[in-house]
């Protein structure tokens, strides 16, 4: 890596550009040399007419003009970007502009989020980081200005892999979110080979390998390390998503209950989570999720937790109810999967779990295949698979205990919370 030179300026190309960055982007100055404007419509959940708008400071980017909103511009397509130096955006500067032309300008000031961007480009587009981002969220602590702190970013289509190091630092604050690698749309390809660590002190929400697209694939083949307050959904994605961890991944969840006040953000208790399906019923297939590394989540609680903090290795969650016949999902551990934790109650923890967070009868339908995990007495320590809405396909588990035991029945591996089982949430065990 070339570090020599610092550049305080962003690197911006355009529309099937090919770009290597071997210097050092220092991108602290929230000056049009680093920013653009992305307007775009906005969903049902905002309650607004006009566009939302956001500041996006950024590093190495590819852009082109937005033909549906003049003088704005947008993601260009069929880029190719390559960082072999470092990247460094700060958010401190960006937060401060944005609040002195609050103030300057009042209600003609209308910026709903900002976003930082070290490597981003539109659809069919390839990323590889092979140097070292750093996102730093050194913004004030008490901001409640939606902030979306971004490493790789891409549309539909796109490869997206990591082979260098990617490091998030800073205090956050309880409206920002964490992004790793990936993205909103469909058919993106999300690889890590290297290290990507997370040690913030508070975000509502962190996933480091997500998109909220289908059709795609997340790759974990390096090594993770998350420490941070809020929601923590590691490797996350929604149906037809494939999602394989063959690498490391250690979280540490400071667990937190916030307040969402961003508008399609929901006031969940703390979770924290290794591997993690979003959905809402309907028939696409989805693919399945499989772990053959190691994932390790150990939740600290304290009185600032609330009662209900969760933290799982893998998890699901399905919204509203099944109006049709939602196809069964696949899950397996082939490696190891560990959940510890500490403080002033019994928090629910397992390795798996399920709709920990609904208060509906929403059962989502799950087969699992290999299952590696240490012998114990599952009937009581209640931490194996934990749901409270679930219809569970045993029929063809491979329990793998490591350290020898007694195969159990397989109905004590499945613990429904005492809450759903009073309210009549379905539960169900095929074996």
């Amino acid at each position: 890596m070339k570090q020599n030179i610092v550049s305080p300026q962003a690197m911006i190309v355009g529309e099937g550009a090919y770009a290597v960055n071997e210097l050092h982007l220092s991108i602290e100055d929230a000056s049009e040399q680093n920013l653009f404007i992305y307007r775009y419509a906005a969903g049902a959940q905002f309650n607004v007419s006009r566009k939302l708008q956001n500041n996006v400071i950024c590093g190495l980017v590819a852009l082109t003009e937005d033909p549906s909103s003049p003088g704005d511009m947008m993601l260009a397509p069929n880029a190719t970007l390559i960082n072999k130096g470092v990247i460094d955006i700060h958010f401190k500067e960006l937060y401060a502009a944005h609040i002195r032309n609050a103030q300057r300008c009042g209600d003609a000031y209308q910026v709903d989020a900002l976003r930082g961007y070290a490597m981003a480009a539109g659809a069919n587009s390839v990323l590889i980081n092979e140097g070292v981002i750093n996102v730093y969220m050194d913004h004030d602590a008490d901001a409640e200005t939606t902030m979306y702190c971004c490493a790789m970013w891409a549309e539909a289509d796109s490869m997206l892999v990591n082979k260098g190091e990617i490091h998030f630092y800073g205090n956050g604050s309880w409206q920002a979110l964490v992004r790793g690698v990936g993205g909103v749309a469909d058919h993106l390809h999300v690889v890590n080979e290297g290290l990507i660590t997370v040690d913030v002190e508070r975000a509502f929400q962190t996933r480091v390998l997500h998109t909220a697209g289908m059709y795609g694939s997340l790759w974990n083949k390096g090594r993770i390390e998350v420490r941070v307050a809020g929601r923590v959904m590691t490797m996350g994605s929604v149906t037809g998503t494939q999602m394989l961890n063959d690498g490391e991944i250690y979280v540490t969840s400071l667990a937190t209950l916030i307040e969402g006040k961003i508008p399609y953000l929901f006031n969940f208790p703390p979770m924290a989570t290794g591997m993690y399906e979003h959905f809402r019923p309907g028939a696409l297939l989805p693919s399945p999720i499989v772990n053959r590394g190691v994932i390790k989540v150990h939740l600290i609680g304290s009185k600032a937790s609330g009662p209900d903090a969760i933290a799982f290795g893998f998890y699901y969650q399905m919204e509203n109810k099944d109006n049709g016949e939602t196809p069964v999902r696949f899950v397996s551990n082939e490696g190891t999967v560990e959940v510890t934790q500490e403080g002033p109650v019994n928090y629910v923890t397992g390795e798996l779990g399920v709709n920990m967070q609904l208060k509906e009868d929403n059962p989502v339908k799950l087969k699992i295949g290999t299952w590696k995990t240490h012998s114990r007495d599952f009937s009581q320590t209640h931490d194996l698979f934990v749901c409270q809405s679930a219809c569970f396909d045993l029929s063809e588990l491979n329990l793998i205990l490591e350290d020898g035991g007694v195969r159990p029945d397989v109905s004590e591996l499945v613990y429904q919370l005492p809450v759903a089982l009073h309210r009549g949430d379905t539960c169900i065990i095929s074996k």
